[in-house]
């Protein structure tokens, strides 16, 4: 009885590590039902290893079950509060549930353990955006680009951000930069082409239209029907 428990901390932790990698590869060849399943079995044979709960958590975020993912990421952070990932994607999964003040509160943390962490300030930025907080927004896609400057979609983030404060020649730029560096996304061109209309500059506005629609915008032919005589 004695050498059975001796023994069996020891076999229940391999068995644990075993689940876990399994289940990593298996949420890795697109199979996170299975990888859950894996990872539960995990926790069942020793749950004092942390990075199972947030790899469980990936896996329910993967099947948009973000109120699990968001169990399992509180679990971890019971355990472990200094891990950053785990804040920054409950955060996401508060987003996706339109909890924003909650993701703003975790993507604040992911940016106190790591200020350098770009996609925690474009983040927290578009959920200020959600939020109504536009000069907020503003601060945090500022801070984002400042560490991230070949980023597209902070560029077009922070472009909508300009357009709602009505500041549309600053919206015009930050579009334009978005398209120089990914020329192949329709939004980018649909959204300056609002500006470039509300900035009496319907020809560019036009040609942005027609580049939308080139690109597959199904709304873009609409507009043009409307707006290009």
């Amino acid at each position: 009885m004695l050498l059975i428990l001796i023994i069996q901390p020891g076999f229940s932790q391999s068995g644990a590590q075993q689940y876990l990698e399994s289940g990593r590869k298996k949420h890795e060849k697109g199979r996170p039902e299975d990888a859950i399943a894996d990872y539960s079995k995990a926790i069942e044979m020793d749950a004092g290893i942390p990075e199972i709960y947030y790899l469980r958590g990936n896996a329910w975020f993967d099947l948009e079950n973000f109120q699990s993912a968001i169990d399992d990421y509180t679990t971890l952070l019971g355990k472990n509060p200094e891990y950053r990932d785990a804040w920054f994607n409950r955060a996401n999964a508060y987003y996706e549930l339109e909890k924003f003040e909650l993701a703003v509160s975790d993507f604040t943390r992911s940016v106190e353990l790591d200020p350098q962490f770009a996609d925690a300030w474009f983040n927290r930025g578009n959920t200020m955006f959600k939020l109504g907080k536009f000069f907020e927004a503003l601060e945090d896609f500022n801070k984002g680009l400042s560490l991230d400057p070949e980023y597209p979609d902070g560029y077009y983030d922070r472009g909508n951000t300009y357009f709602q404060l009505k500041k549309y020649e600053d919206a015009v730029e930050n579009y334009s930069k978005a398209i120089e560096l990914q020329k192949e996304t329709f939004d980018y061109y649909f959204n300056r082409a609002l500006a470039y209309f509300y900035l009496e500059m319907d020809d560019k506005g036009c040609a942005d239209l027609k580049n939308a629609r080139e690109l597959g915008d199904p709304e873009a032919r609409d507009y043009i029907r409307e707006l290009c005589k």
